[in-house]
């Protein structure tokens, strides 16, 4: 049982950090170690089932940008004398956006051709190679306002990268918009994909305003999603990736991974059926236990 495990001084000093476990005690409400590193164990729970529908955005984002601007001025858009912008004057100041393009794509280039290397294969990397190779901050700098306007890639290219529908009419607004719902999406990319406390924010201060906090992310991010292709959005809901995010991030799931939770006993098909249509209607996950010849507890949740 998780209430027999020593906690103290390696699981929790040492091998977790008291540094980062006292974040949790701060927020979640424990009154024991095999709680708070319950809580701790929740966050993991809830990174792991947030990778696919940030994996989605990142990759769907990167994508429609490379399909559109590859139809539009071929493999390797992203050279310096194919790719103009805006203030571009002879020997003047390239822009920050720019210039941290151009450096996102050259260590690209680099990585896939390293890549290559170890596997023996010889000759430069494709069109494909780099563009997977590439870092999520690249799809926000190609968005920059710099190439906004006439011969350049804004606003010809938006619609055919954004084909959901626009919070607005105006391309300058849209572009500009988009821009900065790419921004915070990649930073909470990064700090899920780092294993760092998904939950954590200024002002969170309990559970609640914790989960409340991971809805508005996977609010923004589904947001997003939906302006590119609202085929992808139909698939992540058809497929339970969204439903099931949002059920990771609940009150709910916290009291479980805190051993918290209550057991149903389930003695009749009517008890289970009961049971069942609850753990959908709240979209929860829920502890059951059967009676054979000895008691087996399991876990029981909707699709």
């Amino acid at each position: 049982m998780p209430h027999t495990i020593q906690y103290r001084p390696q699981l929790i000093d040492h091998l977790i950090s008291s540094h980062r476990i006292a974040s949790y005690s701060k927020v979640f409400s424990t009154s024991n170690d095999a709680e708070l590193v319950g809580a701790y164990l929740w966050n993991s729970h809830v990174c792991g089932v947030l990778y696919p529908l940030l994996s989605a955005a990142e990759v769907t984002l990167r994508n429609s940008i490379d399909t559109a601007l590859t139809a539009d001025l071929g493999k390797f858009w992203w050279k310096a004398k194919t790719l103009k912008y805006k203030s571009f004057t002879p020997g003047g100041q390239v822009p920050d956006a720019v210039a941290k393009l151009t450096k996102n794509f050259g260590s690209a280039f680099n990585t896939a051709w390293y890549e290559r290397k170890s596997r023996q294969v010889s000759g430069q990397p494709d069109h494909q190679e780099v563009v997977s190779k590439t870092e999520f901050s690249t799809w926000e700098f190609v968005l920059d306002n710099e190439y906004m306007g006439n011969n350049l890639i804004w606003p010809k290219n938006l619609g055919r990268v954004f084909k959901g529908q626009w919070p607005t009419s105006q391309a300058s607004a849209m572009l500009a918009g988009c821009k900065d719902q790419v921004a915070p999406v990649r930073k909470f990319r990064n700090r899920v994909f780092h294993h760092e406390p998904a939950w954590k924010r200024f002002n969170v201060n309990d559970e609640h305003q914790a989960v409340a906090h991971l809805h508005e992310k996977i609010s923004k991010i589904t947001e997003l999603i939906s302006w590119i292709s609202p085929e992808k959005i139909d698939l992540l809901e058809r497929s339970g990736v969204i439903r099931t995010a949002y059920r990771a991030c609940s009150v709910a799931e916290i009291e479980r991974f805190k051993y918290q939770s209550k057991t149903s006993t389930v003695n009749s098909m009517v008890k289970l059926i009961k049971v069942a249509e609850a753990a959908s209607a709240g979209n929860e996950v829920m502890k059951i236990a059967l009676y054979g010849k000895r008691k087996a507890v399991y876990t029981l949740q909707a699709d």
